[in-house]
């Protein structure tokens, strides 16, 4: 940064000196103020509760219009599984359902009554799976 103050450099502190000022001063003083100004105060404390009121509204308003926008981005991500990241977790998977026997193989075919999985839900599975592992790859706190 240059040695070199501007004039906008000495609004922007005066600017946050009549606000540091405000902050500071207790309710009585504002309302002294405010009565040598030939205000109300009354009306003033309403109308600031007023706007304060609308700027939390406006922000709630701004939180879940990025919200929205968070989960459209989210959405648009890519979420297709490659050939080679659906043979990947296809081991896994074969591992799983050979792993404790009996109770494993149960545990996957659950949802059928017994029956095994079709090949469409075996690539679901599938899809799930690598998708997951790409999520824990990105969490820091597995890193």
């Amino acid at each position: 940064m240059n040695g070199k103050r501007t004039y906008r450099d000495e609004l922007e502190k005066l600017d946050d000196a009549i606000d540091e000022s405000i902050l500071a001063a207790s309710s009585e003083e504002l309302r002294e103020e405010l009565s040598a100004l030939g205000l109300d105060s009354d009306v003033v404390v309403t109308e600031m509760d007023a706007v304060t009121e609308r700027a939390k509204i406006a922000a709630t308003k701004k939180s879940l219009q990025m919200a929205k926008q968070a989960v459209v981005d989210f959405k648009a991500k890519s979420t297709s599984v490659s050939t080679e990241e659906r043979e990947a977790v296809r081991k896994k998977l074969y591992e799983m359902r050979a792993g404790d026997g009996a109770k494993t193989s149960d545990m996957m075919m659950a949802a059928r009554k017994g029956k095994g999985l079709s090949d469409s839900d075996e690539e679901g599975v599938l899809d799930d799976l690598a998708r997951l592992r790409r999520l824990e790859a990105q969490d820091p706190e597995n890193e």
